[in-house]
């Protein structure tokens, strides 16, 4: 079935108490950004919105991507996760008509919001806690029995999808997604876990059975290890919340990886950093458990030199990244992935601070002069309580790589600006990183390939829309062009007949001769909700730029405006 785009969830959660099938979901309050919209999360094929209810929080789960056998997917895994009355799994309820959506219902998940912080937060505050880190290693070797023991798998463990607390003695599993039990042994993966925490092998093969977790778990319990050893190591291999001491990198090739050659230095954990190296090299199908590993017991016998030096001859591996990879500039390639989870990577141009009119700070970090078609960073109060050091003027001029869900576009028809941007929920989303570095990210990999590309504006407009692109050939990300300046609007008649086209063909789309018959018209009206727009002494916050219009705004209009106004 087709789900409906972020902007129709977003619409639809500005309405959740008449529009949520659930009691306690619609009486309760949902959780904003600075402008007064929904906060969204993504992941996978879900948009998680957060709603407190009473004493209670929860995790609402939307999805806005097909995921196969979805229903009986989500009652085999609750069915199994009640049997085991088990610490480590959150309760949770798929609702079949949980949402309606242009008066059609949609399927949600809804979930106890988990106690404590990312595992990658707890590391990263952390990380030279001995203490903490070694109540962290117990809490992984319980988990990895206890899922050897049942014989299930998560699907994909990293530092996002594990909550830890009580300092790292209590863990819990989130996003249950991928999760491998007997009963859907033959329905297949839809889940590759992120590349940073899995067997290079996974992508290719995608395995679905109880062992898909154990890379990862022996993977965290040597980063732990060696963290305990030398914390000095997360700033020398330059760790991040979503990459731990290793990158998907270092297991394309261990024995040319820097990271897997400082590691065996150390004589402290020199075997395992070597059995790890060999685990990588070998099948995917090798891949002993914890306990097997932590015992010297089935690793694979596979012959490995850690040099830390590239090969005669060999062309080095491009960035693989979890996440399509954008740049901060090409503002045409941000619009495509609107609703997809992304790493974009910019040079910073303008740090803007101030407070809304109920006297929330807030900051905006511009790659581009805002008076045109943008991409930006936008930290409102929430997000600035999660991170260490606020953004300032020191930041200007700066490489940042920011991980995050990219919204839908505002724009500004009078004074002729769209910015699109991510929001700063939590710490260890932003990145700086040095000028080698980004570029070498953007130049993009040969494992890392974008879903689909488009050629035109009409397919960006299907993405917005929610339909499927018009063009699914894959590309692979080639190097980043020098930035130049982005036009307002398109030039030349050519590109002008081109847009006027494709608005027309969406027109004719939005206004059929009949309605189909699959779906009705919704009875209620969508209007925006009451909320402070930010204000500013500067021209950028006086031209109202935040402030939502008295109605919404159909799609082809919001278009209409941004190519021609």
């Amino acid at each position: 079935m087709a789900y409906p785009s972020l902007e129709q969830y977003n619409q639809a959660f500005q309405l959740h108490e008449r529009l949520l099938a659930d009691p306690e979901l619609k009486t309760g309050t949902i959780a904003t950004t600075g402008l007064g919209l929904p906060l969204v999360i993504s992941g996978g094929f879900a948009l998680t919105y957060t709603i407190n209810s009473g004493t209670k929080k929860f995790a609402v789960r939307c999805f806005h991507r097909e995921s196969k056998a979805l229903q009986q997917r989500y009652f085999s895994i609750s069915k199994r996760i009640s049997s085991l009355n088990s610490p480590y799994f959150l309760d949770f309820e798929f609702q079949p008509q949980g949402i309606k959506v242009d008066g059609v219902g949609y399927p949600i998940v809804k979930m106890t919001w988990a106690k404590g912080e990312t595992l990658g937060e707890f590391l990263e505050v952390n990380r030279s806690n001995a203490s903490a880190l070694s109540k962290l290693s117990n809490s992984i070797y319980s988990l990895a029995a206890f899922l050897e023991k049942e014989k299930i798998a998560h699907g994909d463990l990293q530092t996002g999808n594990l909550m830890v607390s009580a300092g790292g003695s209590v863990v819990q599993l989130i996003d249950y997604d991928g999760m491998y039990v007997e009963e859907l042994k033959n329905i297949g993966s839809t889940e590759l876990g992120h590349a940073n925490f899995q067997h290079p092998q996974r992508q290719s093969t995608n395995p679905y059975d109880q062992k898909i977790d154990r890379f990862s778990l022996i993977l965290l319990a040597v980063t732990l290890k060696a963290l305990r050893l030398d914390p000095n190591l997360w700033n020398k291999t330059k760790s991040e919340v979503d990459a731990i001491l290793f990158r998907a990198n270092d297991f394309i090739d261990p024995e040319s990886s820097q990271t897997f050659a400082l590691l065996s230095s150390n004589p402290a954990i020199e075997v395992d950093i070597k059995n790890f190296a060999s685990i990588c090299k070998s099948p995917i199908e090798k891949v002993p458990s914890l306990a097997d590993f932590l015992s010297g017991k089935q690793t694979p016998n596979q012959a490995v030199t850690l040099t830390g030096l590239d090969k005669p001859n060999n062309r080095k591996t491009g960035y693989i990244s979890a996440y399509d990879v954008l740049s901060a500039m090409d503002y045409q390639a941000c619009l495509q992935h609107v609703g997809d989870r992304v790493e974009v990577i910019g040079r910073i141009l303008e740090v803007k601070t101030n407070h809304t009119r109920n006297g929330d700070p807030y900051v905006f970090i511009n790659f581009g002069d805002w008076r045109g078609r943008i991409f930006k960073v936008s930290i409102w109060s929430e997000g600035l309580a999660a991170i260490k050091t606020p953004p300032d003027e020191t930041w200007i001029g700066k490489w940042l790589s920011v991980v995050g869900l990219m919204e839908p576009p505002y724009s500004n028809p009078k004074f002729k600006y769209s910015h699109l941007s991510i929001s700063i929920t939590s710490s260890g989303q932003m990145t700086f990183v040095a000028e080698s570095d980004a570029k070498w990210r953007l130049a993009g990999s040969t494992a890392n390939i974008p879903k689909f590309t488009t050629s035109s504006n009409q397919e960006a407009l299907d993405r917005i829309k929610g339909r499927p692109a018009t063009s699914t050939v894959p590309i692979r990300l080639s190097p980043a062009p020098t930035p130049q300046p982005t036009p307002l609007k398109p030039t030349g008649s050519s590109a002008s007949a081109a847009n006027r086209e494709a608005i027309e063909k969406i027109r004719a789309a939005n206004h059929p001769a009949s309605p189909p018959s699959s779906t009705k018209p919704s009875n209620t009206p969508y209007t925006p909700p009451r909320h402070s727009s930010p204000q500013s002494s500067n021209q950028e916050a006086n031209t109202d730029q935040h402030k939502l219009p008295a109605r919404e705004k159909g799609v082809v209009e919001k278009i209409f405006n941004w190519l021609f106004g």
